[in-house]
């Protein structure tokens, strides 16, 4: 009976780990510490843009096995800080963090739009470095 019990309450835990996958976990920040433990995951790709602009942006929710998120320049708590600490000169900027280290970043310049699909294979072929 024992043994059922370990094998039923293993099998929900496994369960519990499927539903909550890093393909759901797109969030939005909103505080300089959201930014700091999000970027410091093994793996984080965060969009920052402006709330303006929101039409053009890149629907991270796509993308799995990595950590995804919106900044948004508006947000008057952060937005001045994101823009000079990590020198955002365009919106969108899409910026891929491993183990807190920026790792690629991919900026829409004047247009301020991505392709969308070449963008997320690009950032794809990223995290699978």
């Amino acid at each position: 009976m024992k043994y059922i019990f370990l094998r039923v309450l293993c099998f929900g835990a496994f369960l519990s780990l499927l539903s909550s996958s890093l393909y759901s976990q797109t969030a939005t920040l909103d505080s300089v510490q959201d930014i700091q433990l999000t970027k410091n995951k093994f793996c984080s790709v965060i969009e920052v843009n402006a709330s303006w602009n929101w039409k053009n942006r890149i629907p991270l929710e796509k993308l799995e096995n990595c950590y995804t998120a919106y900044v948004d320049l508006e947000n008057k708590n952060i937005g001045a800080i994101i823009q000079q600490e990590w020198n955002i000169q365009y919106v969108p900027t899409v910026l891929i963090f491993k183990d807190g280290v920026e790792v690629a970043r991919f900026e829409a310049g004047l247009s301020m739009k991505f392709s969308e699909q070449e963008i997320l294979d690009k950032i794809e072929l990223v995290i699978k470095q």
